[in-house]
């Protein structure tokens, strides 16, 4: 299986074996669905050797403390269209969360004050393949920003991760 900067290149065989098991899970799940790379639009430089992304479920925004048609939690700022921002730790590290293409789907990013990619330093993701996590709403996504980053990945299950740089062939 070949990697990069500990982002494994999932055989498509995994992956199927993957989207099967997922599809049969009967107990509470970190994912609700998972979809296609290609279906979510995902760009070519965001997590590129992943072949999908998850939309977190109920049960793991539960744990970050969210309940649908609660509204934006303090601390957070508007940084443009369809972005959110939220200062953290140092000067000039911050949370943010933002839309992903015209879809209700958001991501949750951190940045660091001297971002070493132009697009994303870190992204929320799956352990398994490194699937980037999405939300269906910006608040949502913006309390499991701040759990995740708080309290760090949830065992086997989540946690931010350096975005690996994009290889041209």
């Amino acid at each position: 299986m070949m990697h990069e900067d500990g982002h494994p290149n999932v055989p498509f065989s995994d992956w199927q074996a993957f989207l099967a098991w997922q599809k049969s899970r009967i107990s509470p799940s970190p994912i609700e669905e998972v979809i296609d790379r290609n279906e979510a639009k995902l760009p070519d430089w965001s997590v590129p050797l992943a072949r999908g992304v998850a939309i977190a479920s109920d049960e793991l925004l539960g744990q970050a403390g969210h309940q649908h048609g609660m509204y934006r939690p303090r601390g957070w700022r508007e940084w443009g269209r369809g972005c959110f921002v939220r200062d953290i730790d140092w000067p000039g590290d911050r949370l943010m969360v933002r839309r992903c293409d015209k879809r209700q789907w958001w991501t949750i990013e951190r940045l660091g004050e001297a971002r070493q990619y132009e697009h994303e330093d870190e992204v929320l993701v799956f352990q398994f393949a490194s699937i980037p996590i999405f939300t269906r709403s910006y608040q949502s996504a913006m309390r499991l920003a701040v759990h995740c980053h708080t309290n760090g990945p949830r065992p086997g299950c989540v946690g931010l991760k350096q975005r690996p740089k994009t290889r041209r062939l």
